[in-house]
């Protein structure tokens, strides 16, 4: 069950940042972008020293991760 949400949390994560920048992709991608996003933005977030302990921020975090990744994708596909 835990993979299940895992996934969703990564749709969730890469929807809010394609739907912030404005950009469309298909659903697998905002996966796989999410995850990605979800990784990234707490490797930023620990070396920025940043710590959230409620699920709002943590979200927050993984949106902002997945903002990264996005950029970068579009950036360089």
């Amino acid at each position: 069950m835990g993979f299940l949400l895992w996934i969703l949390y990564g749709l969730c994560a890469g929807a809010c940042a394609s739907w912030l920048l404005g950009s469309s992709h298909q659903w697998w991608l905002n996966i796989i972008i999410g995850i990605v996003g979800s990784v990234v933005g707490g490797f930023v977030a620990g070396l920025l020293g940043i710590k959230s302990s409620n699920w709002i921020g943590q979200f927050l975090i993984s949106v902002a991760g997945a903002i990264i990744c996005l950029l970068l994708y579009n950036y360089l596909a």
